[in-house]
Order: structure tokens, then sequence, then C-alpha cells
């Protein structure tokens, strides 16, 4: 009798061992590790923003941008969403001033950005090679492709960063990244474990496409934006 009830206890326990190993899947291995929420975290960038145009000297911003995880809230299906606070200046002695305010959700299959009232999916799960999605699935905007890749080592050396030594845990969505003798369209954001987005890089720029100046890459016009991580933590 007692035979029978040691193994019927142990039968119980490895079921339980089962059911919590396909339950509880780890952050890390589907790759949600990569976009963490909690209210009171921050991440500190500063910013280039360079605007190119056809008559004027090219106009170049250059500030620090502070995103500020502040409250969460039941969304849809009780998904929590995270109020995402954004805040700017330009000077490090100067006040943050409140430039914007983003929603963020993450799931087992997803993690969207709502940007100024358009949702964009930022990553899907589980990681997987060659993964490739939609990133405007949630909005009204053509299909746009989006790949997940290892950072490559040309980019990583592009990145200056005090923080770099964080890249040999990043991963980089490519968004776009189309170039010719007239037009580079380069969009990516790189992604590091347990930190959340660290380098962004949104490149549209036109050239010269004129006989005299054809594959000088003379940029008529357009945009070269680069956010990069500088601090991150947890407010106190």
């Amino acid at each position: 009798m007692m035979l029978r009830s040691f193994l019927w206890v142990s039968v119980v326990c490895c079921l339980l061992a089962c059911e919590s190993d396909t339950t509880e899947p780890s952050f890390t291995r589907l790759g949600l590790s990569y976009f963490p929420v909690e209210v009171g975290s921050f991440r500190e960038y500063v910013v280039q923003d360079i605007s190119y145009s056809l008559l004027n000297e090219p106009d170049t911003q250059r500030y620090l941008l502070r995103e500020v995880i502040t409250d969460s809230f039941p969304g849809q299906g009780n998904e929590l969403v995270y109020r995402l606070e954004r805040f700017s200046r330009f000077l490090p002695d100067q006040s943050w001033k409140l430039d914007s305010v983003w929603t963020a959700r993450v799931n087992t299959q997803r993690a969207v950005v709502v940007e100024n009232n358009t949702p964009f999916v930022k990553l899907v799960f589980p990681f997987t090679s060659e993964l490739v999605w939609d990133g405007n699935a949630l909005n009204a905007k053509s299909a746009d492709r989006y790949e997940l890749q290892t950072t490559s080592e040309a980019l990583s050396k592009e990145i200056e960063s005090t923080i770099d030594t964080l890249l040999h845990q990043s991963i980089t969505v490519v968004q776009s990244n189309v170039s010719s003798l007239v037009s580079d369209s380069i969009f990516s954001e790189t992604y590091v474990n347990n930190v959340g987005l660290f380098y962004k890089k949104s490149v549209n720029l036109e050239y010269c496409a004129e006989e005299d100046c054809l594959g000088q890459f003379i940029i008529d016009f357009g945009r070269d934006y680069r956010q990069t991580l500088t601090a991150y933590g947890k407010i106190d």
C-alpha cells in the first residue's frame, strides 16, 4: 500500500513539473528580455537629427531624450499597457520638458509601441533565425517588412556610446535597408538584453542624380536621425 502511494505521488510530481515547464516559458529564451517594461524604469538617449533641403544649409538638432515608464493600466483582454512619458532638453543642466506620451505593451507573441497614436509591432516572439513580420500589422499603413538580425560588426562600430560594451548582447530589427546611387532608405532599431532599445537609426536621403554629380552622394534633401542610449535604470 505504501509503495502504491509513493508511486502515485511520484507521478503527480512529474506531471506538475511538466506542466510548469510548459506554462512558464523562459523570457530570455523567447526574447521578451530584450523589451523589458517596468513602472519606474527609464532610459536616456542622445539624439542627432539632421534635415537636408535644396534651398538651405543642413539643419542639425542635438538634444537629450529621456523615456520613463510612469504607470500601467489594463487594456483590452486585461493586457497591461504601460504609459511611456518622453522628455527632452538641449543641455544637461536644463530641466526636462515633457515632449510626448506613448504607450507600450508586451505579451508572449509581440511587443507593441503606440507612437503618436500609431501602433507599431516592434518585436515578435519567440526569436528565431530569419524572423520576419509586418511592423504595420496593427495600423492602417501599408505593410512594412521587419527582419530580426544579429547586430552587424559595421553597425556596432558605428554606434558611439559610453555603454557600448552592452552591444555583445544585442539584436537588430532591420526595417529598411535600401541603398542606391540616388537614395538611401535605412531604418533599424537595436535592442540589448535586459535593457531595451539601445540605438535607433532612421536615414532617408535623396542624392543628386544629375550627370555631373551622379554617384558622388551629394545630398539634395532628406533626414538623418540617430538615437543612442547613454543611461538606463530605475527611478528611486
